[in-house]
């Protein structure tokens, strides 16, 4: 046989055969990564309680760091009142104001987030984010 004999063409140069080759190959490219994307949310879609045990493990270096600050401030407040049992109403009337603040920003952000998930509100409308809500009146109240 001949050098030049066995010629037979190379079907990755042939122009339409590799357009149809790449097509196939990108084609299963794009399926492959449609796959990862759904497998990627299906992870997501985890039931709140176990997203938060999950964040618990996660976190659990820092959740640690705060209740041993906790613990440090709850002794030392115990011992202030102890020492001073005048300043115990003072310290429990300041304890309360902070948590009532902390609270009234928390039911903020979860009314907040709602109103967003409903698609009420968008992000860019939303710039407090302790807004307060309007009362209802009896003229627009539902």
């Amino acid at each position: 046989m001949k050098e030049g004999e066995n010629n037979k063409p190379n079907l990755a140069l042939d122009g339409k055969n590799s357009d149809a080759v790449i097509l196939t190959h990108n084609l299963q490219v794009l399926k492959e990564e449609k796959q990862m994307v759904v497998e990627e949310l299906a992870k997501a879609l985890v039931s709140v309680p176990a997203a938060l045990v999950r964040m618990k493990w996660q976190y659990r270096r820092e959740i640690y760091a705060f209740q041993v600050k906790e613990e440090i401030y709850g002794a030392t407040l115990a011992e202030i009142v102890r020492r001073n049992p005048q300043l115990q109403e003072k310290i429990l009337a300041h304890i309360e104001a902070s948590y009532q603040h902390i609270l009234a920003r928390e039911v903020a952000t979860l009314r907040l987030s709602r109103k967003l998930c409903e698609g009420e509100w968008r992000t860019a409308n939303v710039n407090i984010v302790a807004r307060e809500e309007p009362t209802p009146t009896p003229e627009n109240a539902s």
